[in-house]
């Protein structure tokens, strides 16, 4: 008889022992109950936008008051704000190769769903913590982020453009022992847009008879404003032959020395480049070597046309 009290004795606390605590209130909890509170989820695991914004039961809720004990509330604040409060649910755990622990939690709002992986040492203290994936009202695209079992974490986003053609944007990272999740990947097949070339004087004053903007496209112009003094002109130059020809940039101040002729020079610099104004026009010729301001096939020549003023 004392052998069965005994032995019901030792069941009743080993299942003290593993009933999990209640983490939605405030009591006082430990690292352990906190991490022990996330059910193991298998490898590969794989979540999408459509799955993230599912109602999950309250039983797997955790209050921030808990939830910031142990992780920072800037892992959610930078989607939600300071002051917001998100519901928080514990989704699942992963133990990886370097006995660290990657926690899947839920933050949610009624407009805002979003899934993060949050990962703490072996010693089981927190050192970082990503976007997984997060809900998207844009129909023609579709997100998704995944665990494989070599713990490459990867989130990827696909579109179906106008014209029917499927597009994707990948990136992968891994957990390293800085303690942080470093990028080792990109894939894209999406088209490469170019991008317009920053003026830096764009803004400048234009009062001068020869400033303006001389261009042939928007990546090959010259543009000229206002300089110290009626003998002075400011100007950038740039110029993109495309990827296989060559492309330069230069920025400085000329000094006319005739009405319509310009050079720029500075001490110390071997550039020496001539702007001749003619007939809404300006011709550049390099008088001497600028090979600091381009590649190494080319040379600051060409015309460029004058761009009538927007009124």
């Amino acid at each position: 008889m004392r052998t069965f009290i005994l032995f019901f004795a030792m069941l009743a606390v080993l299942g003290c022992k593993s009933r999990k605590k209640d983490l939605r209130g405030e009591d006082p909890v430990d690292i352990g109950d906190f991490i022990g509170f996330f059910q193991d989820a298998p490898l590969p695991y794989a979540i999408a936008d459509t799955q993230i914004n599912r109602k999950l039961p309250d039983s797997l809720l955790i209050s921030n008051k808990i939830f910031t004990q142990f992780v920072p509330d800037s892992v959610y604040t930078k989607d939600y704000g300071k002051n917001a409060s998100p519901k928080l649910y514990a989704v699942g755990k992963i133990e990886g190769p370097g006995k660290e622990i990657y926690l899947l939690v839920k933050a949610a709002t009624p407009e805002k769903q979003v899934g993060y992986i949050v990962c703490f040492d072996k010693e089981e203290t927190f050192k970082t913590a990503m976007p997984l994936v997060r809900n998207n009202p844009d129909k023609s695209k579709s997100l998704t982020g995944s665990i494989d079992k070599r713990f490459t974490i990867t989130t990827s986003e696909t579109r179906k453009a106008a014209d029917g053609q499927r597009y994707y944007k990948l990136n992968a990272y891994v957990y390293n022992n800085a303690g942080v999740f470093t990028l080792i990947k990109i894939e894209s097949n999406e088209p490469v847009i170019p991008k317009e070339v920053y003026n830096p004087i764009d803004t400048f004053p234009r009062k001068h008879k020869l400033a303006g903007d001389y261009v042939k496209d928007k990546k090959n112009f010259v543009a000229v404003r206002d300089g110290k003094d009626e003998k002075h002109v400011l100007f950038f130059v740039h110029f993109d032959g495309g990827k296989e020809e060559c492309s330069g940039e230069l920025k400085g101040e000329a000094k006319l020395v005739k009405p319509n002729l310009a050079y720029y020079r500075q001490v110390g610099d071997a550039c020496v480049l001539e702007l001749n104004f003619s007939n809404n026009k300006v011709a550049l010729r390099e008088e001497q070597g600028c090979g600091n301001y381009r590649g190494i096939k080319c040379t600051f020549s060409g015309t460029y046309a004058r761009k009538k003023k927007a009124k």
